[in-house]
């Protein structure tokens, strides 16, 4: 689990939320954040992105630099989303360690 936090924590450095409602979010992301995503292999994050019952589909769009992630809100609750993209790292961790054990990461 802490592999996956740590990560987690990286990245959302890379994106800023550009509109939130319970079970959708837009987020805009930084110049950056394809050059750091190309580094990964790509079929080990789409496993692992199914891998993830809350996870309902994501699209990534270039044309408006930003990625729309639908979740399920029964299983992690909007107000840990907020907290994982805080300004404030303590709370990004904890949100980001409580989504994790939603998860059962």
């Amino acid at each position: 689990m802490k592999k996956q936090v740590l990560t987690a924590l990286k990245l959302r450095k890379l994106v800023t939320i550009a509109h939130h409602i319970p079970g959708r979010i837009r987020v805009k992301y930084k110049l950056g954040v394809l050059a750091h995503l190309a580094s990964f292999n790509q079929a080990s994050v789409e496993q692992a992105l199914q891998g993830i019952p809350a996870l309902k589909q994501y699209k990534i769009n270039n044309a408006t630099s930003s990625i729309l992630i639908e979740y399920d809100p029964s299983v992690v609750q909007p107000h840990l989303i907020e907290g994982l993209f805080s300004e404030s790292e303590q709370e990004a961790e904890q949100a980001c360690y409580a989504i994790a054990a939603c998860l059962e990461l």
